[in-house]
Formats: structure tokens, C-alpha cells, sequence
């Protein structure tokens, strides 16, 4: 299937040509709210789209195994023209400080027991990088091109870090490999925006090591069992929430900068054909308007629950639990 096939010829009623994935609520809530997206029910899992349904966010669940099923759930019923990444990430090696952004220029996965690092798929990118990462970067935002790793759980950098040290620029998730390959076996554009939470020189409290590992989850009710061990962990958990919040607002002024990009992409991926895996790459889309500030409108959470299976392979009087920063959790049913 060539990236212009998908979503042509009697589109369904749930089509959208962009399609950006998150593991988190957190991950999309400040972009969703600026653009004032309504929530999907019709896709069983919790989703939302705008731009008169051209595209659509949903949320997959922490892991490679959870970002599996969703995306490919996702694929059949969406049958997008690009398929987007978005979460939080950790950084491996110097260079990279919290809330600086990085886009996927290859991509790898990691098994942190074997110590063993296999290449994935390397699907098109939307837009060429250099020009994406421009427009970021003319934004005012911290942006840069890098490896993103993805891991079977949260690991720990100084111990098991190593064999990834000579990539360049390495940032550790959970999910975007999987979403990688899925692309690449559909011939979809695929884009991986990640934004920093934790600098190479820090490490993911080990109690947080097994979030989202075997199907556990990062919640409320973990937290407070957490809490219960060693309430001295509260510490790390408020800053490890508050790196989230930081990372997410990154994530949201980011997103408002490549929507246009995206979408003007989706656009000729629909209506003109090319040869199989080539993208025009010159166009100049024109620009879309946002909302410019956070918080316009409300984001209906959707009602369904995201299960989080075996991994193969992370406002009141108190805040809520943290996303494990080089990872991400499992979605909930609260109100974005």
C-alpha cells in the first residue's frame, strides 16, 4: 500500500488523514484543548478529533504491546494518510534538557536484559525533517532530530544505558518503534515527537521501574501504594509531575506549529497521486489558525478504558500520580 492509497475511495465516517497517537491524556491534553476537540465514540478507545474530522488523537496505553493493539485497531477503522507519535521521552546522552523536543529520525528498539539493539523500519516522514525542526525552532521551541529507543520497560540509564551511547542524540519511550513498523508495513507517513522529562544525568526512581511492566499501571491507586512503602517518595513523584506538565505544554506549542504542516501533507497524500513511498516534499501548505492560548474550549475525556496487557519488549488539593519520565502510562477515564 503506497501512503497515498490509505483513506481513498469511499472514506468511512471515521477516517481522518492524521492520525497522532499518545499513551497519555497528559501527553495531548493542551493540544486537544487549543484546538478544541470533541471526543470520538465510535472508535473504542478514548479519541477525539477537529478540523471537521481530518484529524484524530486517541490514546494507546503504556508499552509496546498496548501501542500494538491500539494502532492497529487504529489503522482499520481511522485508515489515515499520516501517522503521528507524540509523548514524553528520556534522554541517554548530554546535551538534551527537560522540555527540549526531538524528532525521530531513526528509530530502534532496545532490550535492556540482552543488551541487545536492532534497527527498526524507517518509514517516510510527512515533511523533511530539517524543515519541520526549522519551523519549531523559528517558533522559539528547542528542537532536534535523534534516535528514539524504545525499550521494553523503564530502564535504568547508567546501568543499562550503554550500548545505546553511540547514537546519535538517543531518547528512551515506550511505544514509538511499534508505530514505526506498523507505518512502514502500510506506507504511511510516520512522524515521532518527543519531548525530554528527564536529562542523562538522572535516573527514574527505581520504585517506577515496573510501571506499566506485566500490565501494571501508573495511577492513583499505585501511588498511593507507592506512598504507603515510603511516603519520603512523594519527593520524586511531585517532580516527577511536574516535569510531565512541563513536558506537556512543549508538546502542545509544538503541535500547534506542525498541524499546519500536517495537515496541508494529508491533504496532497489524499488527492494526489505519487509513485509508492515517495511524498512531494516541496509543497508550502498554507496555514491553518489556532486558538494562541492553552485552555480554549473543553476536551470531553472518552468514556472507554484502555486495558494494558503483558509488555513485550513507561487540579485540587492534590496533584495527581506522575508519568514516569522516558515513558508513559496507562489512560484513565478523567476529563482532559
Amino acid at each position: 500500500m503506497s501512503p497515498t492509497s490509505a483513506g481513498r475511495g469511499g472514506i468511512s465516517a471515521a477516517a481522518g488523514r492524521v492520525l497522532i497517537m499518545a499513551a497519555l491524556p497528559l501527553e495531548v491534553r493542551p493540544f486537544l484543548r487549543r484546538v478544541r476537540a470533541k471526543a470520538r465514540r465510535d472508535l473504542g478507545l478514548p479519541a477525539w478529533e477537529w478540523a471537521a474530522g481530518a484529524a484524530v488523537a486517541a490514546l494507546s496505553g503504556m508499552g509496546r504491546a498496548a501501542a500494538r493493539r491500539a494502532g492497529e485497531t487504529l489503522l482499520g477503522r481511522c485508515r489515515p494518510e499520516i501517522l503521528v507519535s507524540v509523548g514524553f521521552g528520556g534522554a541517554l546522552t548530554p546535551g538534551l534538557a527537560a522540555g527540549d523536543l526531538v524528532l525521530g529520525e531513526t528509530f530502534w528498539r532496545y532490550n535492556p536484559d540482552t543488551r541487545e539493539l536492532q534497527a527498526g523500519p524507517q518509514p517516510v516522514s510527512p515533511r523533511p525533517l530539517p524543515l519541520l525542526c526549522g519551523a519549531l525552532q523559528q517558533a522559539g521551541l528547542t528542537a532536534v532530530t535523534g534516535s528514539l529507543v524504545t525499550t521494553s520497560r523503564i530502564i535504568h540509564k547508567g546501568r543499562q544505558g550503554e550500548p545505546l551511547a553511540g547514537l546519535t542524540r538517543p531518547v528512551l519511550d515506550l511505544e514509538t518503534a511499534v508505530l514505526a513498523e506498523l507505518a512502514a508495513d502500510r506506507g504511511l507517513a510516520f512522524l515521532s515527537l518527543r519531548a525530554i522529562t528527564d536529562a542523562a544525568g538522572e535516573e527514574i526512581p527505581e520504585f517506577l521501574h515496573t510501571a506499566g511492566d506485566g500490565g501494571a499501571t501508573v495511577g492513583i491507586g499505585a501511588a498511593l501504594g507507592w506512598l504507603a512503602a515510603d511516603w519520603r517518595q512523594l519527593r520524586d513523584l511531585l517532580h516527577l509531575w511536574r516535569r510531565g506538565r512541563g513536558a506537556a505544554r512543549k508538546l502542545a506549542a509544538a503541535l500547534t506549529v506542525l498541524w499546519p504542516l500536517l495537515r496541508a501533507a494529508g491533504n496532497e497524500l489524499e488527492s494526489q497521486p505519487t509513485q509508492e513511498g515517495e511524498i512531494d516534499e516541496d509543497a508550502h501548505p498554507a496555514q491553518a489558525g489556532l486558538p494562541d492560548e492553552e485552555g480554549h474550549g473543553q476536551v470531553e475525556a472518552q468514556n472507554a478504558q484502555v486495558k494494558t496487557g503483558p509488555q513485550q519488549g513507561l487540579e485540587g488539593k492534590a496533584p495527581p500520580p506522575p508519568i514516569p519520565p522516558g515513558g508513559s502510562g496507562r489512560p484513565g477515564n478523567e476529563k482532559l
